[in-house]
């Protein structure tokens, strides 16, 4: 944060909703739904990330999203359902920044009843993983354990069940009656994706990021239906791409880099998606809000992208069919209703607002 720094933000969240706005006095809302909680935590994060990069105040933009229905158009009076189902069984595949961004999320969200997370990892915690895994904490204590058990850990604590496979997934492993019906992968390679999207479960969410300092900040949501065509899911590597990696390896940044942790890791942070935690956040939220309205009979799109530095402007594709079959789910209900209190002191904040000038801050514009 720049020393001269003198504005204020605020993150907010009702049900659905999530947003950030430059003044701290408004109402937040009901805050029962902590998916949306972390997505607004995000976006907060995001422009205090934005302004201690550019090194100077940038300009506030108060922002709002919709995790229901991102791909539309945020409305106050849209706060998206108090009832919905949440599914029992999930299949998670790669548990590294994103996985466990999902993980978080899951946790945060709670429940009850009988549920089961096959969770399947081969990688061990490294010293990367401190400062960009949400599971991981500094200090060094669980650098060597298997990804797969610090996941296991949390989703345990948290009244689920799991399963454990430390091996890869190369599309051998038969699927069975009793497993989870949604596979939810956050993996650095097209290749696995493919073979994956080939396998056969009733529904792939795939998530991913960008690949660059300059998109680092890119979401991109694929669901892919049992028997749905897989070709162009994904485009294939450029002809450059391998000349971009070793460019990025050789550069003054990377080899500053590598003379902390090593090549692996600029390899690894070159050519792959860049890691940053509060991205990983925001797309295990919007992952999990996917997945959600599938479990609840509801529509979603073949593919959704966002950019958390402009989340008004996204850009998703056709709608899937409805599912029309509950592939095994618990209902999720939000607590009791706002007090009347609550609701007097959000038509105050109203009233408030309404007086404001339309210029909330100077500065200029970083995204």
């Amino acid at each position: 944060m720049p020393a001269a720094a003198v504005w204020s933000i605020a993150c907010w969240w009702n049900r659905w909703l999530a947003g950030m706005r430059a003044f701290t006095d408004d109402a937040v809302g009901d805050s029962r739904l902590a998916l949306a909680g972390t997505f607004a935590g995000a976006l907060a994060v995001r422009q205090v990330f934005a302004c201690a990069v550019a090194g100077r105040n940038v300009l506030l933009r108060d922002e709002r999203v919709s995790l229901w229905s991102p791909w539309t158009e945020a409305k106050d009076e849209e706060t998206g359902p108090e009832r919905f189902d949440v599914p029992d069984k999930l299949w998670l595949l790669g548990l590294g920044h994103l996985g466990q961004a999902f993980v978080w999320n899951l946790c945060l969200l709670g429940g009850s009843g009988e549920r089961l997370a096959v969770l399947q990892d081969d990688q061990l915690v490294a010293e990367e993983n401190e400062a960009t895994s949400l599971l991981v904490s500094p200090g060094g204590r669980q650098l060597g354990r298997k990804k797969a058990r610090a996941a296991s850990a949390w989703l345990e604590a948290s009244g689920w069940r799991t399963d454990i496979i430390e091996r890869r997934h190369f599309g051998d492993i038969a699927l069975t009656k009793d497993d989870p019906p949604y596979l939810v992968s956050g993996l650095d390679k097209v290749e696995p994706r493919l073979v994956l999207a080939r396998h056969g479960f009733p529904y792939m969410i795939d998530a991913g990021i960008g690949h660059g300092p300059g998109d680092f900040e890119g979401i991109q949501i694929r669901t892919i239906a049992k028997g749905q065509a897989i070709d162009g899911l994904w485009g294939a590597p450029t002809a450059g791409a391998a000349s971009r990696v070793e460019m990025l390896q050789d550069s003054p940044a990377y080899r500053e880099l590598e003379r902390h942790i090593g090549r692996c890791g600029t390899f690894e942070f070159a050519e792959a998606s860049v890691a940053v935690p509060f991205v990983g956040a925001a797309t295990g939220a919007l992952t999990l809000a996917h997945i959600i309205r599938l479990a609840s009979l509801e529509a979603v799109p073949r593919l959704f992208q966002i950019e958390l530095g402009a989340p008004q402007m996204v850009t998703s594709a056709e709608m899937l069919p409805l599912p029309n079959v509950n592939l095994g789910s618990h209902e999720y209900l939000l607590g009791a209703a706002r007090d009347s209190a609550s609701r007097d002191a959000e038509d105050e904040v109203k009233r408030r607002r309404s007086r404001r000038p339309a210029i909330h801050s100077g500065g200029e514009n970083a995204g």
